[in-house]
């Protein structure tokens, strides 16, 4: 149904009609414009100022009697405190008075105008409003800008402003804004009259700015401030929105060389003001203000419903493109209704060079906004036809007609028999216990998870399982326990939270057929949590270890249970077998006209086909996957289907991110490719930014399950993410679990997913990286050696530039790969060498043998191998395994923070930092100072700390100590 179309041109002769938006703007009262309003002064505020007066008297006086005060200032100070109606005076005390104190904590709407006005009347409230644009504060000893606080007072000085002074303008409150007010209504006698009165105070920028804010009007003083603007020392946001308040055209703006306004807010002063004497004309100054740097969408999205309000191409074409980049998607269709043509013409410029989903939100938009139908109708041939094609897919490949059962017919579209499941009650096989992995214990015992340390040294099955039952905060400590007690936890978690998916998924690697018997009465107990729970570990099982494997598992139960359990496993898994048939939310609506096209991209599903990819997204979990996105992985493009999958999380998150409907993040897991999980780690590293630290840490999940190198690699880099502590603790854990899963060590696998090619900032990385490997005393065999260093394109040049030893025997790398001696002469590995990177301790009196050789070759390392300090220990001090040279040395705490910020990491208690510690492979160097300092930017960097402890463990490898040792004599000075 056709409905009337609205009125869409702007109107040059009152522009202030143009703004048709629903977000109500204030701009600063202007005369002969609908702002314009009259100015009722606060009669309170005489009785406010008395008592500012009086509480910064000493101050004022002082400020008076400084010996670098002009003079001029001086006398006026004393001659208003004197009862005289001297406005410059006026000024002064008003300046010193607002530098010491709060005028907020007076009234909180504190108006100095109306104290003046009620004082000595409107012309000096005027007068010496603009004198104080002239005087400034400074600091009485050193003659700089006053800045003055409890921590730090300042003595204050008065002095008059340079022609071009710098800084803020120093009309402190809205003085300016009541000045502006008050002359908006006046008749015009009176008016002319301030216009006299004004005239000579244009001695500086900050008067004359001042000036042409308050009187508008006067378009010459006006164009003098625009001329001068681009050679201003410095434009503060205060002075940027005074100017925006002046514009009465868009040449002054090009003038001034101002292209946008200087806040993303479309409440602040400038746009309103802006709006109202520019209309149309002002988008594109409105859109340049989107481009100042910043995290807050919630702010931006005041100045899209500006734009939204504004009859301009340039702001529909905006609020379009960048309706999921910007987020501007909100204030669209009512932008649409408002103006249906504009919106058809800029959408049907757009839409070939936009991303598949922006396509299909454009076609949303058409199809769902009435006043769009009807423009289409009588828009121009070429709009219309390209209208058309976007709706139709006309450019996309044609539908397919033959679907697999289950995209033309889901389960959930139709009814399924219910079906009695078999009960029986046994009692569950086997005893709690720990399956540690080779190394793994001893491993745990310097872990820095309490509950992993606590069940290393103890090996208290029943302390730990009862801790895990009450809170899954420890779920790390969750993959050696085994029996019943950990099956039943493990299944719990693994059907309820997302959070301990990791630990879950290495308990059941480590388990396996144990878990099924562990699990096999609770499967097949009654109906309940417990019994879904147990069925969904028994399914997991059987996909990696096969049905029969399972059924033999469970058959010491009896045959009524190994029946039931069989009838478990024979569950079509496209069933829901309980779960509830999904519901498209109505966020996904705009999205659901991307062509998600078959393999070979001939065809492409059809919508309805499309909502059942959608459907089972919902259904799947990483968890527990669902066996319809298997079949649609199967038939469809893995580009096209990684890109909807990608739109899906895309409108999922931009419409407030449902936790509900959670899964749209998940089932990114089963489709993303390079691209998508590039994006998805972008996201994780915005995310903290933004305050959802928590779908960081999901979204964290979410790329440890999309099975890639790609994904694997975005996980190890987030391992050095600054950004959130828990982002970079959960991608340690990954990594961790995914190396423990490959029988690899995290240094094993980060070797792996170094990439062929990088930037110098990747190169460096690397360097680093082998840097602390020499540090911590890393061993490589030599095929790991050959295969995983020498032979990649990027760590193998690294390689080449440094000292390497072989069970006690240096080498380096020859150009042609083979390995030469300190006298150059080659020689071979013997295939069981442990390889390490040498260190001056290694070196002995070889050292300089090595570093003439690398001289003689020209040979630049990577980092400072040969050059480090070679430290070691006394015998008293590793019998006691203290360096007591350290004990009672002094250091500063900003360096003590540095090195707590870098290699090694603070030890707290509470909220005090008492410690460093470096964590080797070897063992852990420990250092207590006291008294410690707080965290955070509130220590004094100059603050003494006495070292009191440094302690390590026997058999801390010696390259780690020396390490160690050099490290703490750059802190802690003799």
């Amino acid at each position: 149904m056709s409905v009337p179309l609205p009125h869409e041109d702007p109107d040059p002769a009152r522009p202030w009609l143009d703004y048709r938006g629903s977000l109500e703007l204030d701009p600063a009262p202007r005369r002969g414009y609908p702002s314009a309003r009259a100015y009722e002064p606060n009669a309170a505020m005489p009785g406010h100022w008395r008592e500012v007066r009086e509480r910064a008297a000493d101050r004022i006086l002082a400020a008076a009697d400084a010996a670098v005060t002009d003079p001029a200032i001086a006398a006026a100070v004393r001659a208003y405190l004197g009862g005289e109606p001297d406005p410059l005076g006026a000024a002064a005390a008003f300046q010193t008075a607002a530098a010491h104190l709060s005028l907020w904590e007076v009234t909180r709407d504190y108006v100095q105008m109306d104290a003046w006005i009620a004082e000595h009347g409107a012309d000096f409230a005027v007068v010496a409003l603009m004198r104080q644009c002239e005087t400034r504060i400074v600091n009485a000893d050193t003659g700089k800008n006053f800045v003055s606080s409890r921590y730090r007072p300042e003595r204050p000085a008065l002095q008059f402003a340079p022609a071009r002074p710098f800084g803020e303008i120093w009309a402190r409150g809205p003085e300016a804004l009541s000045l502006r007010t008050m002359l908006s209504t006046l008749p015009e006698p009176e008016y002319r009259h301030f216009r006299e009165l004004l005239e000579p105070f244009g001695r500086n920028h900050y008067q004359r700015l001042v000036r042409a804010y308050a009187m508008p009007t006067e378009r010459d003083w006006a164009r003098e401030v625009f001329a001068e603007w681009p050679e201003r020392d410095e434009k503060t946001w205060y002075s940027q929105n005074l100017l925006a308040a002046i514009v009465g055209s868009p040449d002054e703006l090009a003038t001034a060389q101002i292209h946008r306004l200087p806040s993303h807010r479309g409440q602040a002063p400038g746009a309103a003001s802006l709006v109202e004497a520019l209309g149309a004309a002002a988008a594109p100054f409105l859109i340049g203000a989107l481009s100042i740097d910043t995290h807050e969408h919630v702010g931006k999205s005041s100045m899209h419903a500006v734009l939204a309000g504004l009859p301009s191409d340039a702001a529909v074409e905006y609020l379009l493109a960048n309706m999921v980049a910007e987020r501007t998607f909100p204030d669209v269709p009512d932008m649409a209704a408002r103006f249906p043509r504009r919106t058809l013409r800029m959408i049907a410029k757009l839409t070939d060079r936009a991303e598949p989903s922006l396509r299909s939100r454009f076609a949303h938009l058409v199809t769902t906004v009435p006043e769009l139908e009807t423009a289409r109708e009588k828009a121009e041939p070429e709009v219309a036809e390209a209208i058309e094609r976007l709706v139709s897919l006309a450019d996309a490949p044609p539908e397919t007609a033959a679907l697999p059962e289950f995209l033309a017919s889901p389960p959930w579209k139709r009814k399924a028999p219910k079906r009695k499941k078999l009960v029986a009650d046994v009692a569950p096989l086997g005893e709690d216990g720990l399956h540690w992995r080779d190394g793994e214990r001893d491993r745990w015992r310097d872990s820095p998870d309490a509950m992993q340390r606590r069940l290393a040294e103890t090996e208290d099955t029943a302390e730990a399982l009862a801790a895990l039952a009450k809170s899954a905060n420890g779920h790390r400590a969750l993959p050696p326990l085994a029996g019943p007690a950990a099956a039943r936890i493990a299944a719990d978690w693994l059907v309820r939270l997302r959070s301990t998916r990791l630990s879950v998924g290495d308990w059941l690697d480590r388990h396996g057929l144990e878990a099924a018997r562990w699990l096999a009465p609770d499967a097949v107990s009654r109906a309940g949590k417990q019994r879904k729970a147990a069925e969904a570990v028994l399914r997991d099982v059987a996909r990696r270890f096969g049905e029969a494997a399972v059924l033999a598992a469970v058959a010491p139960y009896g045959e009524e249970t190994a029946t039931s359990v069989a009838e478990i496993l024979a569950v079509d898994p496209l069933d829901l077998d309980g779960r509830k048939a999904p519901k498209l939310p109505d966020w996904v609506e705009p999205v659901l006209n991307m062509p998600v096209l078959l393999r070979g991209g001939r065809e492409r599903l059809p919508r309805e086909a499309v909502t059942h990819v959608v459907g089972a997204m919902a259904l799947d979990s990483p968890a527990i996957p669902y066996a319809g996105l298997d079949i649609v992985n199967a038939h469809c493009d893995p580009a096209s289907l990684s890109a909807f999958s990608w739109a899906i999380l895309e409108a999922w998150e931009t419409n407030d991110a449902p936790a509900k409907d959670a899964w749209a993040m998940t089932q990114l897991a089963r489709f993303a490719d390079a691209d998508a999980v590039a994006r998805l780690e972008g996201l994780i590293r915005a995310w903290p930014d933004r305050n959802y630290s928590k779908r960081a840490l999901n979204g964290l999940e979410v790329l440890g399950a999309v099975e890639s190198e790609d994904a694997l690699r975005a996980v190890h880099r987030l391992t050095r993410f600054r950004g959130s502590k828990a982002v970079k603790a959960a991608a340690v854990n990954q990594v961790e679990l995914v190396a423990a899963g490959l029988g690899l060590d995290t240094d094993q696998l980060a070797d792996r997913l170094v990439p062929e090619t990088g930037s110098n900032a990747v190169v460096a990385e690397q360097a680093v990286r082998l840097e602390r490997a020499m540090a911590d005393g890393r061993t490589w065999t030599l095929d790991e050696f050959r295969e995983h260093l020498l032979a990649h394109p990027l760590l193998g040049t690294l390689a080449r530039r440094l000292v390497w030893t072989a069970d006690g025997t240096a080498f380096r790398v020859a150009e042609d790969d083979t390995f030469a001696d300190a006298e150059d002469d080659a020689i071979d590995l013997p295939a069981g060498a442990a390889i390490r990177l040498a260190h001056p301790v290694l070196l002995d009196g070889a050292l300089d043998t090595w570093v003439r050789q690398l001289a003689d070759y020209e040979v630049l390392q990577p980092f400072d191998q040969l050059g480090r300090p070679a430290r070691s220990v006394t015998e008293a001090e590793a019998a006691a395994g203290r360096l007591t040279r350290f004990e009672g040395r002094k250091a500063r705490t900003g360096p003590v923070h540095g090195l707590a910020k870098s290699t090694w990491a603070a030890v707290r208690d509470g909220g005090t930092t008492v410690g460093i510690e470096r964590r080797y492979r070897s063992g852990t160097v420990r250092v207590g100072f006291s008294p410690g300092y707080a965290g955070g930017p509130y220590f004094d960097p100059d603050a003494v700390q006495v070292v009191d402890t440094v302690r390590f463990p026997a058999g801390l490898d010696p390259v780690s100590l020396s390490e160690a040792v050099a490290d703490l004599e750059k802190i802690a000075k003799e």
